[in-house]
């Protein structure tokens, strides 16, 4: 089975052990040859970032500091301008070879509204989506009908080519960053929710203070 190189983008602001388990989970699944943690600079569809990028980038290396072939990748924060999906994927083709295999990353929240990224019929030329379910999310009555023949359940039908869509169960936490970020400097916030060295350094540097 060949590896696929996954790409997980997000805001990260900040990283909760919601995202750690998530790759974990999804590494014990998919054959990656690595994951590139990719957080966004300029949104496209959410307000501007809390925290700057070089101390969200910081707690993602602390965040994932022990964890095989993850690798974060700032390319979007240096960009001027909004970040387009589209544009990422075509960097990442063209720094690798032509039958390298990709996969997008993405909550089924962000794939419900999938078609109204820019270009998303050549996102899907470009990688496959690995949709991982997350609580209280539905989709609207008709949505996947047009997704039916990209939709697979194997790994080895996902990883045959780009197009494909896997839609994968997880463990994954009911964690919310914008929760943190209003609870974190109050007296009864839960520290299981962060990495305990992530939590130290927003309690160092005097992160989301009201």
């Amino acid at each position: 089975m060949s590896k696929t190189i996954g790409i997980f983008g997000g805001a990260f602001d900040p990283v909760h052990i919601g995202h750690t388990k998530l790759v974990l989970d999804i590494q014990n699944i998919f054959d990656f040859e690595k994951i590139f943690l990719v957080p966004s600079g300029n949104p496209v569809f959410k307000d501007s970032h809390f925290i700057d990028s070089e101390k969200r980038i910081e707690m993602l290396n602390i965040a994932f500091k022990d964890m095989k072939d993850v690798h974060i990748d700032n390319r979007e924060t240096l960009k001027e301008g909004i970040s387009f999906t589209i544009e990422t994927l075509r960097e990442y083709h063209s720094e690798y070879e032509n039958k390298q295999h990709f996969s997008l990353i993405l909550g089924n929240d962000a794939f419900a509204s999938f078609k109204s990224w820019k270009n998303w019929g050549e996102i899907l030329n470009l990688s496959s989506l690995i949709v991982i379910s997350r609580p209280n999310c539905d989709f609207l009555e008709g949505y996947l009908d047009e997704f039916k023949k990209n939709i697979v359940s194997s790994s080895s039908d996902f990883l045959s080519g780009h197009g494909k869509i896997n839609f994968v169960e997880t463990s994954m936490l009911d964690i919310s960053s914008s929760e943190i970020r209003k609870t974190i400097n109050n007296s009864d916030f839960n520290e299981d929710t962060l990495d305990g060295d992530v939590y130290e350094y927003i309690k160092k540097n005097s992160l989301y203070k009201n």
